[in-house]
């Protein structure tokens, strides 16, 4: 057991839950503040479908939230922590790599490379984790 990897681990999942729980809370409760705080001009229309795209992004960010909250891990709660990180690397792999595409193309403002990066750079840390075991070296 590396109580030390298991530490950064659960700050790693608690920080990911965190953003994007908060965001997508802020999205769904003040879709159009929230476009602006991050810099965008064009905000989508209508709001509630900005609205649904941070019931999305929240359900994402408790998912990391719960299995922490619900599953310290340990070697009984490994399964449901793999589960959840190679799902939300999946969308969040997704997620940048389809806000790239838009960017390539102009279609989407520039801004959201910041989205896209975040989404890059976590999906990017699970797959490694999840490739270098740190899990199971943690548990």
């Amino acid at each position: 057991m590396n109580a030390r990897l298991r530490h950064w681990l659960t700050l790693y999942q608690n920080a990911a839950g965190i953003c994007d729980t908060s965001t997508g809370l802020l999205l769904v409760l003040f879709p159009a503040f929230t476009f602006r705080l991050m810099g965008l001009a064009m905000i989508p229309q209508p709001l509630s479908f900005a609205s649904y795209i941070g019931v999305f992004v929240l359900c994402v960010g408790l998912t990391y939230l719960w299995t922490v909250a619900k599953w310290p891990l340990n070697e009984y709660s490994l399964p449901v922590w793999l589960t959840q990180w190679k799902i939300t690397a999946l969308f969040r792999a997704m997620v940048a790599m389809f806000l790239v595409w838009q960017l390539a193309v102009h279609a989407i403002e520039a801004r959201w490379i910041t989205v896209a990066l975040a989404d890059g750079i976590f999906a990017t840390i699970q797959i490694i984790g999840l490739e270098q075991g740190w899990m199971e070296r943690a548990v």
